[in-house]
């Protein structure tokens, strides 16, 4: 087989790929005896099925198989050897089609275009990035405390609806005159009211008692297609024909009602005795909460340093060809529209991954073995503290770790790990980056956008 390659632009490149006789009959024959040995078709007995049958029937198939496994093996050669940086995989072009006759095979001739990773750098030299970091200041320490006391609550039934209870009752679909509709959805559904999204509806249900009707707009009882599916038992296309209304028939209004903020929650929650007063309680709330948007601060200060990078970066792409790549390997046919408003994201995104792999390989923070086998025994030991356990020692534990080390998920999931500490820590050494404090809810917003 013959591979020559002619660059066609900046980034990309065609391949010319030969595939003789010599090439592809070794293969095809052997493939051709092995469906003799197996064929079972009228009129033979299994395995005495004359070749030249078996070549008129399945022969075609088997040599474009053949060709199409030889060519990709080729491809991926080629592009190994001649350490080529490429985006995607080859594609191949119209011109494969009009150029081979399958019916008379003799040498085969093909194109392929190829898009080629750009060669840039990443610099950190005047990067300034701040630390973002939650002022968990004492509304929030409140919420989460009030949570608790919810979390550890208990539920019980109550006489009238209040703003957070939980309604139990019937879901009807009515029909354009509002009466309730022959044939129409009805199901028993729970309703939150302290998850409703509007505010409207929620007050529709408030000072009702049990078994009382509410009609409510059929967009606005759920907060998706999705959810008010599974409230009436159906799927996604049983509730998008309903644009009227619906009737919720009250059943049964449950309320959680909340802990005392005593002794028994601080014990329930830190253990016994480990806090003694509400201020004592209060401070740990607030440290464990700080200690928790601690973790989101490194992943979004990670994500804002890689965007800075990606924006000194300046990086060129073969957009051409990675929008016929895109659209070739869509699960759903892509119409031009959906093509033109998709790729700027994806090419962000492909920019992104790009600038990461450079930092990484600049800057050698790729995981080691040896911290592959460190991280799978730290996490072996802390499953077995979490269930109270003794930890494993020596070769027990390390034949843990070996078999988390013997499966490719976990491996991935360990190394991305990794090396997402070791960017993080990276980033914060070489840019010594200053604190900036958000509120709650700037905090989210720059976790959303970042």
């Amino acid at each position: 087989m013959n591979i020559e390659r002619e660059e066609t632009g900046t980034l990309t490149a065609t391949l010319k790929v030969k595939v003789s006789p010599e090439d592809y009959t070794p293969g095809v024959e052997k493939a051709l005896k092995e469906q003799r040995k197996t064929a079972a078709w009228p009129g033979f007995r299994p395995g005495q099925v004359p070749m030249n049958i078996v070549k008129k029937r399945v022969g075609k198939n088997v040599l474009i198989h053949e060709v199409e496994r030889l060519i990709s093996e080729h491809l991926r050669s080629y592009i190994q050897n001649n350490q080529l940086q490429v985006l995607g995989q080859p594609l191949p072009l119209s011109e494969n089609i009009a150029n081979n006759n399958w019916d008379e095979p003799g040498e085969f001739q093909f194109l392929y275009e190829m898009g080629l990773a750009p060669t840039f750098d990443v610099e950190m030299q005047g990067v300034s990035v701040d630390y973002p970091v939650v002022d968990v200041n004492e509304e929030l320490v409140q919420r989460e405390i009030s949570d608790m006391q919810r979390r550890f609550g208990s539920m019980t039934d109550a006489e009238t609806v209040a703003n957070n209870d939980l309604l139990v009752g019937d879901l009807i679909e009515l029909g354009a005159e509002g009466a309730i509709k022959a044939g129409g959805l009805m199901n028993r559904a729970t309703l939150s009211l302290e998850h409703m999204q509007d505010d409207a509806t929620r007050q529709l249900f408030v000072g009702r008692a049990a078994g009382d009707e509410v009609t409510v707009d059929a967009d606005k009882v759920a907060p998706s297609h999705e959810e008010l599916a599974r409230m009436l038992n159906t799927d996604h296309d049983g509730v998008h024909h309903l644009a009227g209304q619906l009737l919720f028939r009250i059943a049964e209004i449950k309320r959680m009602e909340q802990v005392a903020l005593d002794q028994e929650l601080f014990d329930r929650v830190y253990g016994k005795d480990a806090v003694t007063d509400e201020a004592g309680f209060r401070a740990k709330v607030k440290e464990g909460l700080e200690h928790m948007f601690r973790r989101d601060s490194d992943r979004i200060f990670k994500r804002l340093a890689m965007k800075r990078m990606q924006e000194r970066a300046s990086i060129p792409l073969p957009d051409a060809f990675l929008k016929r790549w895109v659209s070739m390997n869509s699960d759903k046919p892509m119409t031009e529209a959906d093509l033109e408003a998709g790729y700027p994201g994806y090419a962000d995104g492909l920019k992104r991954q790009m600038v990461e792999v450079k930092v990484i390989e600049k800057y050698g923070l790729e995981a080691k073995g040896e911290e592959m086998n460190e991280f799978a025994k730290r996490y072996v030991a802390d499953q077995f503290v979490q269930y109270g356990m003794p930890v494993p020692e020596g070769e027990d534990l390390q034949r843990m770790a070996a078999r988390m080390l013997g499966d490719q998920e976990q491996i991935k999931r360990m190394r991305d790990t990794i090396v997402e500490q070791k960017l993080t820590a990276h980033f914060k050494a070489m840019l010594s980056p200053k604190e900036q404090k958000l509120s709650f809810d700037e905090f989210v917003n720059l976790a959303r956008t970042a």
